[in-house]
């Protein structure tokens, strides 16, 4: 038996005759009556009988249709799961990310996502870069957000924005006041708090204070996180260079962020998997942590 059979049964049962279930399954009646001769061939027992010029269930075609009707209950089930699927997606997102964009951005977007898909459960992962490109290539992570382009295999890469980096220093520090930018003369002898060695940023960073000289800069501190380097300076412990996102976050401390020369390049990057397609939620998402950068760093006009 197939599910035509099947369907055109319920639908006689259902509408008390042939021409009232090939109406509903838009479909001819003589094709109705087809299904069903070939579906009592198949089963071994008549379904319907003719009496007084009515079509009337047999016995058999009663105790028959219970267990098509919890078939259909299952069916019904799985249009459910359907519509739920296309409104909201799989129901869960894996998210990858920075601990530069995991402390700033990322919570801004998770509840403006969340708003708009009550329903759906996120998990949040964080580590480098690399890491982050690996999660997102093996699948583990549905979408990846990254400071530096990896170049790493399995995944496609969108550069979200390129930003200046900023110098931030102690509110009461010699060069808070003014608009004008700050260049590496300017913070000779400085303490300066990095980023750990290593990491791809940080190469960025020191590059711009090599570039024509010797480095400058006492480099004092190391910290993994730019949102911890932006407390620290905050308290007095020195200067540094980071993402102008990751600044703003941060004003609140009593940071002072003057522009920096000469300009040091700050990415973000969306990646999504290659293996796999990219689902609704995770391109959602993608949009709306887009939109969260853009109003924290406002485009260039």
């Amino acid at each position: 038996m197939n599910f035509k059979q099947i369907e055109a049964f319920r639908a006689v049962i259902l509408s008390g005759s042939m021409t009232a279930a090939a109406r509903e399954l838009n479909t001819s009646q003589p094709n109705v009556s087809r299904l069903i001769s070939q579906l009592e061939r198949q089963i071994g027992f008549k379904l319907f009988a003719r009496l007084s010029g009515r079509l009337l269930p047999t016995p058999e075609a009663h105790a028959f249709f219970r267990d098509v009707g919890r078939a259909f209950t299952g069916m019904d089930s799985l249009e459910k799961s359907a519509r739920a699927i296309a409104a909201l997606g799989t129901g869960h997102l894996r998210v990858g990310t920075v601990p530069s964009m995991l402390l700033t951005l990322i919570p801004e977007a998770a509840q403006a996502f969340s708003h708009e898909f009550p329903d759906v459960s996120i998990t949040i992962h964080t580590s480098d870069s690399t890491t982050v490109g690996q999660w997102t290539a093996s699948g583990f992570c549905d979408i990846g957000v990254t400071s530096y382009n990896t170049g790493g295999a399995g995944v496609s890469t969108q550069t979200i924005r390129r930003m200046d980096g900023v110098c931030i220093l102690p509110g009461d520090h010699r060069l808070a006041r003014g608009d004008g930018p700050i260049g590496p003369d300017d913070l000779r002898g400085e303490k300066f708090l990095s980023l750990l060695e290593g990491d791809g940023t940080r190469r960025n960073i020191d590059a711009g204070f090599t570039a024509d000289g010797p480095d400058p800069r006492v480099l004092t501190y190391s910290c993994q996180y730019a949102a911890a380097i932006c407390t620290m300076v905050a308290k007095g412990m020195g200067v540094s260079v980071v993402h102008p996102a990751v600044a703003q976050s941060h004003l609140h401390t009593g940071l002072a962020v003057r522009p920096f020369r000469p300009r040091i390049s700050f990415f973000t990057f969306l990646l999504r998997p290659l293996q796999y397609p990219c689902g609704r939620l995770a391109e959602r998402f993608g949009e709306i942590f887009s939109s969260a950068l853009n109003a924290v760093v406002p485009p260039a006009a």
